[in-house]
């Protein structure tokens, strides 16, 4: 779809709410819109980066919105999402990205469609860069990303193990630290992320995988519920 040798970032549109872990940094490097802005803007643009935290369905209306306003290429923050479903079905979205979840190693994955489009590399490389990350590619995007889809069982598990009394959130804690050498425990973990969106990622996993992995534990649904 994109024939372009490279996009000027003064023309690239970035769509992100306030509670982005990266607002404040793309703030200062990119024209930033709300998700109501960017749907009611007919502002030209050469390409959007959507990092709006929506689940598939949700997210699926926004983009079809949105392309109705631009014609542009579009890579889309598909954390919380079905991202092939996504990809299959709006065909402008050029690469995925999951950047929602707070990263220890400040990292974060993307998934390009076209593996030759060298301008779309860039954007993603420049934007890493900008917000002091390293991006590393997920090069099969079926259902989720490694990393989000991975940290949200384990601290789900933790959550289980909290509902059923087994142990206190610090111990759990200093356990995952000191035994399997994490840099964080699953509780922290889960606070630096927020734990609405560990939720959301695992009620969208187990509604379209039906896979009991998924099941959200109660205590980590009211905990997300206390804190949103």
């Amino acid at each position: 779809m994109n024939q372009k040798n490279n996009f000027d970032r003064s023309n690239i549109m970035v769509i992100a709410q306030p509670d982005h872990p990266f607002y404040s940094t793309i703030l200062k490097n990119y024209q930033v819109k709300s998700i109501d802005e960017a749907m009611n803007s007919f502002e030209t643009c050469e390409l959007v980066i959507d990092l709006s935290p929506l689940r598939t369905q949700k997210k699926f209306l926004f983009l079809k919105e949105l392309t109705k306003t631009t014609k542009a290429p579009i890579l889309s923050d598909l954390t919380l999402c079905w991202g092939e479903w996504i990809i299959k079905y709006c065909p402008q979205v050029q690469a995925g990205l999951s950047t929602l979840f707070y990263s220890p190693k400040s990292a974060f994955e993307y998934c390009l469609i076209n593996k030759n489009d060298k301008a779309i590399l860039n954007v993603i490389f420049e934007f890493a860069d900008l917000v002091g990350h390293k991006c590393i590619e997920h090069k099969d995007l079926k259902l989720s990303f490694h990393y989000p889809r991975t940290i949200a069982m384990i601290i789900n598990e933790a959550y289980f193990a909290l509902g059923e009394n087994l142990a206190k959130a610090q111990d759990i804690d200093l356990a995952m630290k000191n035994g399997v050498n994490y840099p964080l425990g699953p509780i922290e973990w889960g606070d630096k992320i927020g734990l609405h969106n560990v939720a959301q990622l695992l009620d969208e996993l187990n509604t379209v995988t039906k896979d009991d992995r998924y099941r959200l534990s109660t205590e980590l649904k009211l905990n997300a519920l206390k804190n949103f």
